[in-house]
């Protein structure tokens, strides 16, 4: 008997890609699996550790070898509940290993071409949440400090809250300003998804940051 580690079922690849078909199978039609998997595609292609950790040709394989685990055990009953609660919805009548070799398939073939730009398929919003989590808690911490006197002063006080320890979260505001600038140059920058993430505002962000690392860390 060959084994099914338990951990595929419950996370990783191949639950992320059955979810991103529920959720186009839950729009009732007006999201695209095909392009729901462009943009899983290009979200692991823009990160390097994603992309060096699991790539999308491995993860096609790993949702592969899921479909192989469940033709061998013949149903779906010995699985973690979650796992068989959407392989089934996802899956819709079709054979559940069947359905999870063509899925496999579908992501290899769509893996074959270019990545799609921003302006042909938008970034959507989980897409945004896996691309700037940093950015996106950060409003949180707008929201909670409304009576600070600047918006550099709520950055400066984020970024200090850890002080001597800070570079984690500098490191993390900075980069993911960074990549905004250059991926969506514009003057709106981010702010579809983020009031304040506009080309300045995000552009303020990082000179605050890299104002108090030069004065207090070099």
């Amino acid at each position: 008997m060959q084994p099914s580690p338990t951990a595929l079922f419950t996370g990783g690849p191949a639950l992320r890609l059955i979810d991103i078909a529920l959720s186009v199978q839950d729009s009732g039609g007006k999201l695209s699996l095909d392009d729901e998997i462009r943009r899983y595609i290009r979200v692991v292609g823009k990160d390097w550790a994603a992309h060096w950790n699991c790539s999308v040709y491995v993860a096609a394989g790993v949702l592969e070898f899921t479909g192989d685990c469940v033709a061998r055990s013949g149903t779906l009953e010995s699985y973690p509940s979650e796992f068989m609660e959407k392989v089934t919805r996802a899956a819709a009548g079709m054979d559940p290993a069947e359905y999870l070799r063509t899925l496999a398939e579908m992501v290899r073939i769509l893996d074959r071409e270019p990545a799609p730009e921003y302006g042909e398929l938008p970034m959507a919003g989980w897409e945004f949440l896996q691309m700037f989590p940093h950015l996106f808690g950060f409003d949180a911490v707008l929201m909670d400090e409304g009576g600070a006197p600047s918006f550099s002063a709520i950055v400066h006080a984020s970024v200090t809250s850890e002080h001597p320890y800070c570079h984690d979260r500098a490191v993390a505001y900075t980069t993911e300003a960074q990549r905004a600038l250059v991926l969506f140059p514009g003057e709106q920058c981010l702010k579809g998804h983020l009031y304040w993430a506009t080309r300045d505002g995000l552009r303020e962000l990082i000179d605050t940051i890299n104002d108090h690392m030069q004065r207090e860390h070099s």
